[in-house]
């Protein structure tokens, strides 16, 4: 098993862990902004740094930016889809958008003049056309059997993603590759236990802090 392999299995379900906590805590805007910060990605361009190179970890950075677009198409669906329908139909949808585009997306390649100003637009249009929700507090704990069972899901969809993509070829592995796991963990567990407004409100804390993400890898991408 890779060495990234391996820091994924530790790290999603870390955050998971973590991110759970301070949405019980905080509340679900400040969960959301800390999961839009470069928490796994960081480490990851890190591993691969060491391991291949300022070339290849440049390279890499500006995959991660190619993900954050169909980030974005997830987040924005899935909340609309979550005012609407139940979490799995809203995370489903989410998942349908999030996949198209990043099939469409790593099918080309986008250079980064071109690609930043579409980060730019997208989340510009998304934050402006970002679904009403009201924010209320959180009335119970979750059971106690509910953080292993997101545990649990966190790392079999992880390999499930890994799997898929080391059969199905580099264009589906692109595409998966820029699935996000752990909001779509945290968002479907959040809705089913405590409503739609609680994932909406998660995926717009996302968003509010996904500017951060994207300056820090187009920095990345340009000097290393």
């Amino acid at each position: 098993m890779s060495s990234l392999l391996l820091l994924k299995l530790f790290l999603a379900p870390f955050f998971v862990a973590l991110l759970s906590y301070i949405q019980r805590k905080w509340g679900d805007g400040i969960g959301g902004r800390l999961i839009g910060l470069p928490l796994t990605t960081g480490p990851f361009l890190f591993i691969i740094y060491i391991q291949d190179g300022s070339s290849f970890a440049a390279r890499a950075a500006h995959g991660v930016l190619v993900g954050q677009v169909a980030l974005i198409v997830f987040s924005w669906v899935y909340a609309k889809s979550a005012l609407k329908f139940s979490w799995a139909r809203a995370l489903s949808n989410g998942t349908a958008a999030c996949l198209a585009t990043g099939a469409v997306l790593t099918s080309f390649e986008i250079p980064l003049y071109v690609l930043l100003p579409m980060l730019i637009v997208a989340w510009l249009l998304a934050t402006k056309f970002w679904p009403e929700y009201v924010t209320q507090p959180r009335t119970a704990d979750n059971p106690r059997w509910e953080l292993p069972a997101r545990l649990l899901v966190t790392v079999v969809l992880i390999l499930t993603l890994t799997g898929l993509a080391s059969v199905l070829g580099p264009r589906v592995a692109g595409a998966l590759s820029t699935y996000p796991v752990i909001i779509s963990v945290l968002g479907a567990f959040s809705q089913r236990r405590h409503g739609s407004d609680s994932t909406v409100a998660t995926l717009h804390g996302l968003m509010q802090s996904l500017p951060i993400t994207i300056g820090i890898m187009t920095t990345l991408a340009v000097v290393l």
